[in-house]
């Protein structure tokens, strides 16, 4: 068979068009793979859905919900002084509870008593919410009752946050019997003092370093025992208790000061300070 040089010319062409469709479709596929979409389109083409579990797709992970937090009050005091900080986790997408102790004396009830209801109520919080730990929040004695919570080894409890928490005592409940037993447990060399570290938890404490001076301090019944305090705790102090008691542990993780006094210490400032940890950010 002769070929004419039109024929060969017509063959040249083909093979050309052949070889700029082939190379089209190398690298169509070459960047399809890159992208993850060959998969998909071969499955596709064999009657089969792309999967769309998380595995399949590198690097994606859902957003960390925060940890929801619980929130304790401290001597002489209810649930009501969170009422500031709720506007705010709310804001912020955080679960919270503000726990009031039902079957202890809410106000004067003895660390002991309501590290006994602590048990039932986080339980709730993770029936609740699904989570297998919470954060905790408590403010003076709050915080002691939380560590006799905590000393037990527990593994529900992700963070503990005191503020204001006299740790090591406060020498200004050395000689009260107002609010009894609660008044006991804030007696330097108490128990409830002296418990334990979990090392299932970090703990973290803000205090206040306070002068009369500069105002920070809302009027309220504790006002005058504060001003006194003042002066007579050792210094740096809130008013009640002294910095050197809310920090006396080393395995404690101190957040920051603010110029609050002792019932102040639940404003926005004091919020940012412990913002992060509740967030899940550190």
């Amino acid at each position: 068979m002769l070929i004419t040089l039109s024929d060969q010319h017509l063959m040249m062409k083909t093979i050309g068009i052949v070889s700029v469709i082939a190379s089209v479709i190398i690298l169509i596929i070459i960047t399809s793979i890159g992208s993850g979409s060959f998969l998909s389109t071969v499955a596709i083409a064999y009657g089969q859905q792309p999967s769309t579990n998380g595995s399949a797709i590198v690097g994606s992970t859902a957003p960390k919900q925060p940890l929801p937090v619980l929130l304790i009050h401290g001597y002489l005091s209810d649930s009501a002084i969170w009422n500031k900080w709720q506007d705010l986790f709310k804001k912020d997408g955080i679960p919270v509870f503000a726990i009031t102790f039902q079957h202890s004396d809410d106000k004067c009830g003895s660390a002991a008593a309501h590290a006994k209801e602590l048990s039932k109520k986080i339980g709730d919080i993770k029936s609740q919410t699904g989570q297998n730990q919470v954060n905790v929040v408590g403010h003076s004695k709050g915080g002691l009752d939380a560590r006799v919570y905590l000393a037990n080894g527990t593994h529900d409890v992700a963070n503990l946050i005191m503020i204001g928490t006299p740790n090591a005592g406060s020498a200004l409940a050395q000689s009260s019997n107002i609010c009894t037993p609660a008044v006991y447990d804030l007696k330097p060399g108490a128990a409830d003092t002296l418990v334990k570290m979990n090392p299932n938890a970090k703990y973290y404490t803000i205090a206040g370093n306070w002068n009369p001076s500069l105002g920070n301090c809302q009027l309220s019944l504790f006002l005058p025992m504060e001003q006194a305090g003042y002066n007579n705790l050792p210094k740096p102090n809130d008013g009640l208790v002294p910095v050197s008691s809310v920090e006396s542990q080393r395995y404690f993780h101190n957040l920051g000061h603010t110029n609050s006094c002792h019932t102040n210490l639940l404003s926005d400032y004091e919020y940012g300070l412990a913002r992060d940890i509740l967030l899940g950010k550190k």
